[in-house]
């Protein structure tokens, strides 16, 4: 039977429950410590979802085969650092529907993401990748994707207990941690749940 082509595009708000479906599969990915580092609830995906389409800087594409979605990627602009040259192209939560893998579905989506970089001037685009994914990364790196910079993660809590800070918290701190409740107001709910003094690591 003749396989329809991969198609891909960029995603519109009644591609949603595609997406949505798509992320479930991606939260299923990686190791242990990846998923107890990025813990993600379906409803904070849903309001991140939504808001890709209310910014300019960031867009998610969709795959499809014949009319069933077959992968996503998310698209984002960003910079190695506030003193890196120029912005980059992000690629992040590239995932391939399991009935559609090996049909070329990671390409096409990698090769949209060429596009949409090459349309906005960047010449540089930057995958996201857990470290214990091998195929994925052995994937990139037949593209010309190379490792260039590793960033490492860790808990606030776990780091302030490693610089024997213990559960002591400067005003200097609380200072900077009501400055930034207030710029960024969604946090305070689950700020409020859990205090920083409290929550384990």
């Amino acid at each position: 039977m003749p396989r329809f082509p991969v198609l891909t595009r960029v995603a519109a708000p009644a591609d949603l429950p595609a997406l949505r479906s798509l992320l479930e599969e991606w939260r299923g990915v990686g190791g242990r410590a990846e998923k107890a580092i990025n813990p993600m609830a379906a409803a904070e995906l849903d309001e991140r979802l939504d808001g890709i389409f209310e910014t300019d800087d960031c867009d998610a594409l969709i795959a499809t085969i014949g009319d069933e979605p077959a992968g996503m990627a998310v698209l984002s602009l960003s910079s190695l650092g506030p003193l890196s040259a120029g912005p980059m192209a992000q690629l992040s939560h590239l995932v391939v529907a399991p009935g559609q893998r090996r049909h070329g579905v990671g390409r096409a989506l990698v090769a949209a993401t060429a596009l949409w970089a090459e349309e906005r001037g960047i010449d540089q685009v930057v995958a996201h990748v857990y470290p214990s994914l091998r195929d994925a990364n052995r994937f990139y790196a037949r593209l010309g994707f190379m490792p260039f910079v590793v960033r490492r993660v860790a808990p606030t809590a776990v780091l302030r207990r490693r610089l024997g800070q213990g559960e002591r918290r400067s005003a200097a701190v609380d200072a900077v941690r009501r400055r930034t409740l207030r710029r960024h107001p969604r946090l305070v709910a689950f700020h409020r749940e859990a205090p920083v003094g409290d929550r384990k690591a």
